[in-house]
């Protein structure tokens, strides 16, 4: 199976226009935002592992929407920040299965990835070496998702639908990573 990124880009960078959001300005929040993220996705497994134990369903189906909302947060946070990337050095399809199964070593491999990355923005490596990190910063976004039954271009479109709907009122369209399930 194969994820197409070229939409998710695009929507993205409408995004970012409509806003007037740069690249620099994501760049200066980057780590800030995605140790954030982390936390949330750390809760999220702790309430997976929990919810298991007691086999609640419904808590374990909250627990992968919360999983998968940090990963595309995390992967919305790198898009933006990499912007500035010539498009020649980004990926724009990512292709399964790729993850090892086990979560502390793909959550491991993401941490490194994300602190290179952010040490590549920060001090202006070349462009094609920051796109190493950012492309597997997405790459191992997407194993980690698949490894919880969900499909990562799927789950990012419904991540982008929410944040265009952000107004800071009161915000009625929430992503349905319901539709990111992988069918069996």
């Amino acid at each position: 199976m194969k994820i197409n990124l070229e939409q998710i880009y695009k929507e993205l960078q409408a995004w970012r226009e409509e806003r007037g959001i740069t690249a620099q300005s994501q760049k200066d929040g980057y780590i800030v935002n995605v140790m954030e993220e982390f936390g949330k996705l750390a809760s999220a497994l702790r309430l997976l592992e929990k919810s298991k134990r007691v086999k609640d369903i419904h808590e374990i189906k909250c627990a992968e929407h919360f999983i998968s909302d940090a990963l595309c947060d995390i992967s919305v946070f790198t898009i933006n920040a990499g912007a500035d990337i010539p498009c020649d050095f980004k990926v724009t399809e990512i292709f399964y299965p790729k993850a090892n199964d086990s979560i502390n070593a793909e959550l491991n491999f993401l941490i490194e990835r994300v602190a290179h990355f952010n040490k590549a923005i920060i001090f202006g490596d070349y462009p094609k070496d920051t796109a190493i990190y950012f492309n597997s910063i997405l790459q191992k976004c997407a194993d980690i998702c698949k490894l919880y039954g969900l499909n990562f271009e799927n789950a990012m479109l419904e991540n982008i639908k929410e944040i265009s709907s952000l107004t800071g009122k009161e915000d009625k369209v929430k992503a349905d990573y319901e539709k990111a399930r992988i069918k069996k």
